[in-house]
């Protein structure tokens, strides 16, 4: 083994699952001790009035419900891929009990992302959204609105739920559906089961994100208070890239999942490190020459750490772009030349 070879260690995943529902119960708005609320929620009402509840209709298999946030005064509609997907029909809910028809602009499943144009825009009862693309404070207040249980069905008002962010730039690739959620808003808001796509917001009533998420047990898949929202200046990249015809990319290395080590150091500290799990047959990485167990050290020359950091600059990478993977196999370093693909979906 050279002097640079490490040990690496496997580390166990935790028996959490990822849900694609997020969405907030109705809470009173008493402050909890220790809990920001501000005196003046006109800020908040304004916000709600860009939220939209939704109705998606399959056919025989019965509605879903979720909900949208408005993007622009042209009616288009900010919402989550897996609220829409496989639609018959598709309605917004509207405060004072109007509904309006909806149709789809344009999809990037991976990113669980879905742009809608709502046939009509009710400019008395919507309002665009506020936009804030900088990242949130850790312990900043945020305001969960949406479509809990489709409850909007019995007034059309959306819910309002209160809660503080709890991290930012949480990464998550689900093995299962395929989904790719990046640099994701985790925070505390009550959260159930057909809300996911509704809005939070900040005390001045500016758009952090979309909600996608919950964190639960299967035992208990309700409120866990971990719940995840793609973060604004995602949504903004993913809708004006429809609005302006352009079809969202996506690089992929080729791995159908990546597990997480532990790179230790001489000195007694370590580093996470992010390691190739299965490959897809004739996939970009098997094509290369990676194995399962290589662990990544370096992309084009830039040292990275764990699972989050490889996943953001893998998507940003262009399908068809060479790239320069430094890898460890079995204590021996070396590079390997990748030709990065677009990643699958349907994933599987």
């Amino acid at each position: 083994m050279s002097a640079r070879a490490k040990t690496l260690r496997l580390t166990l995943a935790c028996a959490y699952v990822l849900v694609a529902s997020a969405c907030a119960t109705q809470r009173t708005i008493d402050p909890l001790p220790g809990e920001h609320v501000p005196e003046d929620l006109s800020a908040v009402e304004q916000a709600a009035q860009s939220v939209v509840a939704i109705v998606v209709e399959h056919g025989d298999s019965g509605d879903a419900f979720g909900a949208g946030v408005l993007y622009d005064e042209e009616g288009h509609i900010l919402t989550a891929h897996h609220v829409v997907e496989d639609a018959d029909r598709i309605l917004l809910l509207i405060s004072g009990g109007y509904t309006v028809r909806a149709d789809i602009v344009g999809v990037d499943p991976i990113s669980d992302f879905a742009l809608l144009q709502a046939e009509t825009l009710l400019t008395d009862r919507m309002r665009p959204a506020k936009l804030c693309t900088d990242a949130p404070r850790p312990g900043e207040a945020v305001w969960n609105i949406g479509n809990p249980f489709g409850t909007s069905r019995y007034g059309g008002e959306p819910s309002i739920g209160h809660g503080v962010v709890s991290a930012i730039h949480r990464t998550y690739m689900n093995n299962e559906t395929g989904r790719l959620y990046l640099d994701s808003i985790q925070h505390d808001a009550p959260t159930n089961p057909g809300n996911s796509g509704g809005g939070i917001f900040n005390d001045r009533g500016e758009l952090l994100g979309l909600n996608a998420l919950i964190t639960t047990t299967r035992e208990t898949p309700g409120d866990s208070g971990v719940a995840f929202a793609v973060p604004t200046h995602i949504l903004v990249e993913k809708a004006e890239a429809f609005l302006h015809g352009r079809a969202p990319t996506h690089g992929w290395f080729g791995a159908d999942e990546y597990k997480q080590a532990t790179e230790v150091f001489p000195q007694g500290f370590g580093r996470l490190r992010a390691v190739f799990g299965a490959m897809a047959p004739n996939g970009p990485g098997q094509m290369a020459g990676i194995q399962p167990g290589d662990v990544i050290i370096k992309v084009d020359g830039n040292e990275l750490y764990g699972i989050h950091e490889v996943l953001m600059l893998e998507d940003a990478v262009i399908p068809g772009q060479q790239i320069t993977l430094t890898i460890n196999r079995a204590g021996r370093e070396f590079e390997i030349q990748i030709l990065a693909g677009q990643r699958p979906w349907p994933w599987g």
